[in-house]
């Protein structure tokens, strides 16, 4: 346990200076570094969000940390990036360092966002038509879109849909009735892994229910069904998107 925590310690944040240095290593990696081929329009409304996350850092006030186990850390978001507190349940180490962590605890302490774009805007931003975006909404492809009454609003640092299928997870705390009663599959889970079978491309397998759980089920659907369950999640405001 003792090499467990100074592994631990060596690779987490535990105060102020440690987040504003991991952040700072973030945007150079990741944003700002030419390199990296982060899409315009999108590069410059990221560097955007990041400066003003670095300057809500900046100005907040985070104590030193000093119970074992507890850390820092921040995460981007489908509409910002936040600042979270940690408790580490579990850390297991392998051949090549960290293997697996598993946290019990979660705070978020400090949120910011981006701004919202409708429809019209972001087929502007990305120079394409009103009814592209629509498409792209109707067939989940631009998974972080938000309903809005009868009309959508997309974060402005949505990245435009590449071509082919992307894998996703959908998560939720609560089924909502307009769900469970058009996809009763989704009763009795709290989250659905979607991708594409490997030999019949028009397929996607869709895994129910977390790793571990005992009653995981998986069920396969064809595109035209895909299409409609995604829509039917991407349209609830109580369910989340998780893209990979």
């Amino acid at each position: 346990m003792t090499e467990h925590l100074a592994l631990f310690k060596e690779t987490h944040c535990f105060n102020k200076a440690h987040v504003q240095l991991a952040f700072k290593n973030y945007m150079e990696l990741n944003v700002l570094d030419p390199e990296e081929h982060y899409p315009e329009p999108c590069r410059s409304t990221m560097i955007d969000l990041c400066k003003r996350f670095q300057f809500a850092l900046d100005n907040c006030s985070l104590p030193q940390l000093t119970d074992d186990w507890w850390f820092y850390d921040y995460e981007r978001t489908n509409d910002g990036i936040d600042l979270k507190l940690y408790f580490c349940e579990e850390f297991e180490i392998g051949e090549n360092g960290i293997e697996s962590m598993t946290f019990t605890e979660e705070f978020t302490l400090l949120s910011v966002k981006c701004d919202y774009v409708n429809v019209e805007q972001f087929a502007a931003i990305n120079n394409v038509t009103e009814i592209t975006v629509r498409q792209w909404i109707r067939r989940g492809k631009l998974r972080t879109a938000k309903k809005v009454g009868r009309d959508w609003l997309i974060p402005s640092i949505a990245v435009k849909p590449a071509r082919g299928f992307s894998p996703a997870s959908y998560f939720w705390d609560r089924l909502p009735t307009t769900l469970s009663d058009s996809y009763p599959f989704l009763i009795g889970y709290n989250c659905i892994y979607i991708f594409q079978n490997e030999q019949v491309k028009q397929h996607f397998d869709c895994i129910l229910g977390y790793p571990g759980q005992n009653d995981r089920m998986k069920i396969t659907i064809t595109t035209t069904e895909r299409e409609k369950l995604e829509l039917a999640l991407i349209s609830s405001s109580v369910v989340r998107v998780e893209e990979y």
